[in-house]
């Protein structure tokens, strides 16, 4: 009696172990997701006036019971809050650059967080018989355009802690994202940054002096650049002797072997002659990221009139910065 007593009692133990056993591992899925230590958009250069689109893969890592499939939220909230139009920003002190984070490659779903009523990014993985899985999932980015007065410098958002969450269940249970919303499983911190560039832009107009007869008056004409410079960026324009010049106060236009003396002037009085001498003789300003019209006043001198033809120069414009 003894004996057999004492076989019923193991029985009876082995067989709550093995209770114990599969109720505690029917929850013992673990995952991370980790996107790196940045999301960099790199040189952004907001004088273009177009959108900079950026693709980084986050990596998700599971573990848990074999051949199980775990569905996992993965969400991002917005660490520089106050968003504007429903976009995120990246700070340099007080100035901001407007960008975003999408789950899809058209770039029309926000990554959200169901913090703030979004769904988030769901994946769900197979573990292997081993009972692990990786995968990675694109997060799409985008600097907007329309930001050419955003000053130079380097614009950061930190995504840390509360920023970012993710849950993980079999789904035999049945819990849905954004629903599936406790827990307390962090990703790795990154940081996502663009850099703003300081930048000019210069674009030339002919100066048309038009047909003359004669050059025994003064002919004059004027015409403009356009410049684009980063917003609080000073800059000086120069311009080039030209082809045929003896320097800025001697240029000459050609056609053939003969020539006309012309000037060009930073000034309507057509006092202050335009040269390449910073600080001298150049033309000096500072940017606002819009695009501004200087103009340039030329004049040809009283001269002996030469043989009847075309003439014409070429002139470097430079924009030191």
């Amino acid at each position: 009696m003894r004996a057999v007593a004492a076989l019923v009692f193991l029985l009876i133990c082995f067989f709550f172990l093995l209770i114990c056993f599969s109720t505690g591992s029917a929850w013992a899925q673990t995952c991370s997701a980790s996107l790196g230590t940045t999301f960099a958009f790199g040189t952004t250069d907001v004088l273009a006036n177009v959108n900079y689109d950026v693709t980084q893969n986050v990596t998700v890592s599971c573990t848990g019971l074999a051949n199980r499939d775990v569905r996992v939220c993965l969400n991002l909230g917005d660490p520089n809050t106050g968003t504007v139009n429903g976009v995120r920003r990246a700070l340099n002190g007080a100035n901001l650059l407007t960008y975003q984070l999408y789950t899809n490659a058209g770039r029309t779903t926000k990554w959200s967080t169901w913090q703030n009523g979004g769904a988030g990014r769901e994946v769900v993985l197979t573990l292997s018989a081993a009972g692990n899985a990786t995968t990675t999932v694109p997060i799409y980015g985008r600097v907007f355009l329309g930001q050419q007065t955003v000053r130079p410098g380097t614009y950061t958002a930190i995504f840390s802690g509360t920023q970012t969450h993710l849950r993980a269940r079999y789904v035999s249970t049945g819990q849905l994202c954004p629903a599936m919303t406790n827990g307390a499983v962090r990703w790795t911190t990154f940081t996502v940054s663009a850099v703003v560039p300081n930048r000019c832009l210069v674009t030339g107009n002919a100066l048309a002096f038009g047909a003359v007869n004669a050059l025994a008056t003064q002919v004059d004409a004027t015409t403009n650049l356009s410049v684009t410079c980063s917003t609080a960026l000073p800059f000086n324009i120069g311009m080039g002797a030209g082809l045929n010049s003896l320097g800025p106060t001697a240029r000459r236009m050609a056609a053939g072997g003969s020539f006309i003396n012309y000037l060009v002037y930073r000034d309507a009085a057509r006092t202050a002659v335009w040269g390449a001498t910073i600080g001298t003789n150049t033309f000096s300003g500072t940017g606002t990221g819009a695009t501004v019209s200087v103009p340039v006043y030329g004049r040809v001198p009283v001269q002996t009139t030469p043989p009847p033809g075309t003439y014409s120069d070429t002139v470097v414009i430079t924009v030191t910065y």
